[in-house]
């Protein structure tokens, strides 16, 4: 059964640990060969799965079977601890770990230039949770806004009302229209218009 749940992973997952935790009396008493089947793409953890035989008239159901399935992946780990706001720069390293539970396993490529959102301690697996974007703009920060509406095109000079990082959507107030906007942030200081409030 076990080698069974592995083949199936095997296009999905391509380090993965598969445990048996309980059988169906069907899928206990079918002779092989066996196929598992799972409903989710990419099942981790306690999941459950239905067991298929092969008959002379093809794959039959045979039962079920609740199964753990423990990932393994590359993923950023703290080489030395960092505090809440520092650079995770130099303090990263790939290792391969067990991501069953991690929302996301990130890699020291795609954390260049992030930031601790929360004091870390070394070995810590870094996901977006603990990590965010350096800021492209703090609040009260000057913010230059490429609005464009039909034929218009005009950069305003505005304030940030919120903190955000390249790629986030804050808010922004411009002393000239008097209005306040919103901006899909594009670079550190700079924005294009994404509406106005």
């Amino acid at each position: 059964m076990t080698a069974a749940a592995q083949a199936a992973l095997a296009g999905v997952w391509a380090d993965a640990e598969v445990q048996v935790v309980r059988l169906s009396g069907g899928a206990a008493d079918a002779a092989p060969p066996l196929r598992v089947q799972f409903d989710d793409d990419a099942p981790r953890g306690r999941v459950s799965a239905r067991v298929l035989t092969q008959t002379a008239s093809g794959w039959e159901p045979a039962g079920w079977v609740f199964l753990e399935v423990v990932v393994y992946e590359p993923a950023a780990v703290l080489a030395a601890g960092v505090a809440r706001g520092e650079s995770l720069d130099g303090a990263l390293r790939l290792e391969r770990v067990d991501i069953t539970r991690l929302d996301a396993a990130l890699t020291p490529d795609q954390l260049a230039g992030w930031v601790a959102r929360r004091t870390l301690d070394a070995g810590t697996v870094v996901t977006a949770r603990l990590a965010e974007a350096p800021p492209a703009v703090q609040r009260r920060e000057p913010l230059r806004v490429r609005y464009g509406r039909g034929a218009v095109r005009v950069v305003l000079d505005c304030v940030a009302r919120e903190r955000g990082a390249v790629g986030e959507t804050v808010r922004a107030t411009c002393p000239d229209t008097r209005s306040s906007y919103r901006v899909r942030l594009t670079a550190p200081g700079e924005g294009d218009w994404a509406g106005t409030l």
